[in-house]
């Protein structure tokens, strides 16, 4: 399987999904004009990537805005991975990264946490 990696453009977040790392990283901002576009690209990418069961994920996210649409489409990514979590041998790590001056991104954060049965690491750095 392919590495599946998107530039980040002003309105749309840096995509690196390594398949042989299996480090997945979300990095800048996500305000893109059609988040049902970009983000089918990624949710159907993780589902044939999945298809392997056995292979550790992390999931790394450093972003530093997210739109309500993007919401959406981040909860439903974590839910996939959460579902194979919970329902095989494969596991799946978040790392949630955040600015120290930037609280409501540590607590959407927290409230993603909450509603996933992931391990869930957070870090506060000085700028992401």
């Amino acid at each position: 399987m392919e590495n599946l990696k998107i530039n980040n453009t002003p309105k749309t977040p840096l995509i690196d999904f390594d398949v042989d790392s299996r480090v997945f990283l979300l990095s800048g901002i996500s305000v893109p004009e059609n988040s049902l576009e970009f983000y089918g690209t990624v949710i159907g990418w993780l589902k044939e990537y999945i298809q392997t069961p056995g292979l550790p994920i992390k999931l790394v996210f450093k972003l530093t805005y997210v739109n309500t649409s993007s919401l959406q489409f981040i909860f439903d990514l974590l839910q996939l991975l959460d579902r194979i979590n919970a329902n095989s041998s494969q596991t799946v790590a978040v790392e949630w990264y955040y600015s120290e001056e930037d609280i409501d991104m540590k607590e959407m954060g927290e409230d993603f946490k909450e509603a996933m049965g992931m391990n869930f690491s957070f870090f506060e750095e000085e700028t992401i």
